[in-house]
């Protein structure tokens, strides 16, 4: 199987490095979590960003930057989105990276899922509504792109929720962290995710470090119970389920 990634930056999906063997993917907290729930005994068995590691070209990572960049056509038929925050990217990048996806499926002869990282929120002022239309967008875009095994990862309102949710889970099963995706998701808040992360921890985690957290199981998606969350592995299940299906 192959990933094709897209996030917003290296505390989310990951990043590029330049090493002794050229460019090499960073995977960051967001991307190990992926690879966690597909490494699963009833899934693949394994875990994707380990064959990565040791040379077997299974991700097929894409910055902003290049997703920007990526020239497929649209539709001709590609409506607008309503309201008036900006939803048109989300659903715009979706179909951009679910057309690669295609482009990747045909040319390695391999099932693909795709995974398009987007907060969803970076301020009070936005409405309760903004995650769904966020996740509808992007679900909307990878159909329009006639790509079955996408999948939205969009966090409410950040992926500090769903890291503390996972350090909070583990420390006490029983606890409901339900309120975190209610916390503001502007960083520059006294009361942001970021900050809160930090102090739970007693150290502002760098990417690496919020990598390795669920890397080693200190955060542990199975423990991670918050609705943006399984929407989210919801999503990952079914593309998993489809893009394994045997061809007819």
């Amino acid at each position: 199987m192959i990933l094709v990634l897209s996030g917003e930056g290296a505390t989310d999906i990951g990043t590029r490095k330049l090493s002794e063997s050229g460019w090499e993917f960073v995977p960051g907290p967001m991307a190990r979590i992926v690879d966690k729930l597909l490494e699963q005994p009833e899934k693949l068995n394994y875990s994707i960003l380990d064959l990565h590691t040791s040379g077997g070209d299974c991700i097929c990572f894409v910055n902003e930057t290049e997703l920007s960049a990526l020239k497929y056509a649209r539709p001709r038929f590609f409506p607008r989105e309503s309201g008036t925050f900006g939803l048109q990217p989300f659903r715009a990048n979706a179909h951009q990276l679910g057309k690669h996806a295609l482009a990747v499926a045909r040319e390695r002869r391999a099932p693909v899922v795709a995974v398009l990282f987007r907060d969803s929120d970076g301020t009070n002022s936005a409405p309760k509504t903004l995650w769904k239309a966020i996740f509808e967008s992007i679900k909307a875009g990878f159909q329009l792109a006639g790509f079955q095994s996408g999948v939205p990862m969009v966090p409410r309102p950040k992926s500090e929720a769903w890291m503390l949710c996972g350090l909070l889970k583990r420390e006490d099963a029983g606890r409901n962290c339900s309120r975190l995706e209610e916390a503001p998701g502007n960083d520059a808040s006294p009361k942001s995710l970021k900050t809160r992360l930090a102090k739970h921890l007693n150290f502002e985690p760098t990417a690496e470090q919020q990598a390795e957290l669920v890397s080693c199981g200190t955060v542990d998606p199975a423990l991670i119970d918050l609705p943006s969350f399984r929407a989210f592995r919801a999503e990952l299940d079914r593309a998993y389920v489809l893009a394994t299906q045997p061809l007819n």
